[in-house]
């Protein structure tokens, strides 16, 4: 099941010293320093076991907290694309798994809750299925304007939220939805954070946004990202983390493959692609998915992609037609540009593979514009055993592009978003 966690933090960006498999993390209710100075809410998402179903796809737009004693709720989270994430991968053998959503400043005070704005429809896919079923979101759930549906948590105790970090998790509870033919009714409730401080129980996610207060020198950098509405997080990057694209600077746009630190409450860079300037809505709606290749057909330029990671398309079922053609850049292991033939020859050896493009849902097609093969053995800590590629930018090939240095996390289209309100079922 996923959980929601929101974390109440001050965050002041320290020069950080951290390799990715030796995070310090804080749990609920604990809290840390950055440059993001204040009373801030940090969410990230977690889940609880459900076995009968091997997927379940859900679409976030909105979060807020509702204040003790009345007055307007403060979003902490707000995507007009929405995030969508399966919330079955949020769980393993050893416990609850961490995907981070995003970071806000709010005002210091005490609230009684937060309320969560999901798509109107799941889908999910029953285990040992390959064909999905779309469930609506039952109608005892509250809408807002777009039809969206708004799921109340109320805490078990009231939660301040100061200048001293306070975490707040909150847990989708998929062993108590109630699936009633065609509709699904969530559980939603105030989790426990039980091994937030390990962080080998954080994702390795993607996140957009643009960039502000730079310091430091390369490679070691801090910096403000912000995502959408006010939420911002602070940055750090390390001799580890590989660059690419132009130099970054003020404004800059910028993709982030990395996982949130919650003692110091930074995102610790794996990836960094600068993209340009300007807006980001484009970078978090573009379909793209990752997992395991097969069925190949170099002649034909083919294969079937089971699907282990998605964004910016509703997944239908466990695998995804792709359709490559000369119009596609191939990307090996490090990145290097690849002929068609080489690319298909290393997914015939390791068949690991992020590919990104445009989807058609008639079909359950995806003609990839780009297409990267990886050996997942070569990595870091990442998902549930699904660990991702990026090493030291002088290992990878010039020029940076979202499928050579993706890390496909369960969802990529983190950041973004804005007050323009949010989008129907994605």
């Amino acid at each position: 099941m996923k959980f929601v966690k929101i974390t109440a933090l001050s965050i002041a960006v320290g020069a950080l010293s951290i390799a990715m498999g030796a995070l310090m993390l804080a749990g609920c209710g604990g809290g840390g320093t950055s440059a993001l100075t204040g009373s801030r809410a940090t969410i990230l998402v977690t889940d609880s076991p459900r076995e009968d179903y091997g997927h379940i796809w859900a679409t976030i737009y909105h979060v807020e907290l509702t204040p003790q004693g009345g007055g307007a709720p403060v979003v902490v989270f707000d995507n007009a694309a929405g995030v969508t994430l399966d919330l079955r991968t949020l769980r393993d053998a050893s416990g609850a798994r961490y995907s981070f959503l995003s970071s806000a400043t709010v005002p210091a005070g005490t609230y009684t809750g937060v309320s969560i704005t999901v798509a109107s429809t799941m889908q999910l896919i029953k285990t040992g299925q390959t064909t999905g079923t779309s469930l609506t979101v039952d109608a005892s759930v509250a809408r807002d304007v777009n039809g969206n549906a708004v799921i109340p948590v109320t805490f078990r105790s009231p939660k301040t939220i100061s200048a001293t970090a306070t975490n707040i998790c909150i847990d989708f509870d998929l062993a108590r939805f109630i699936v009633r033919g065609s509709n699904i009714l969530p559980s939603v409730v105030e989790g426990d954070g039980a091994g937030l401080s390990d962080p080998a129980r954080h994702e390795k996610d993607d996140y957009h946004g643009t960039v502000s207060a730079i310091s430091g020198t390369a490679p070691t950098l801090s910096f403000t990202l912000t995502m959408g509405s006010g939420q911002t997080v602070a940055v750090t990057t390390t001799a580890s983390t590989a660059l690419y694209g132009a130099t970054l600077t003020e404004g800059a746009k910028v993709e982030i493959e990395g996982t949130l630190d919650t003692t110091a409450q930074t995102l610790v860079a794996t990836k960094l692609e600068v993209r340009g300037t300007g807006s980001i809505a484009d970078d978090w709606k573009t379909p793209r998915a990752g997992g395991v290749a097969s069925a190949l057909n170099a002649a034909a330029g083919t294969f079937t992609l089971t699907i282990q990671r998605a964004g910016g398309f509703t997944v239908a079922g466990t695998t995804v037609s792709v359709v490559t053609n000369a119009s596609t850049v191939f990307r090996g292991d490090k990145g290097a540009m690849l002929a068609a033939a080489d690319f298909y020859a290393a997914l015939a050896t390791t068949p690991n593979v992020g590919v990104e493009g445009t989807y058609d849902a008639t079909t359950n097609t995806l003609t990839a514009t780009k297409a990267r093969a990886f050996d997942p053995r070569k990595d870091g800590i990442g998902k549930v055993g699904q660990k991702h590629d990026f090493r030291d930018a002088a290992e990878h090939g010039s020029g940076g592009d979202a499928v050579n240095d993706h890390g496909w996390g369960n969802e990529s289209t983190h950041g973004g978003g804005g007050n323009s309100g949010h989008g129907n079922d994605n």
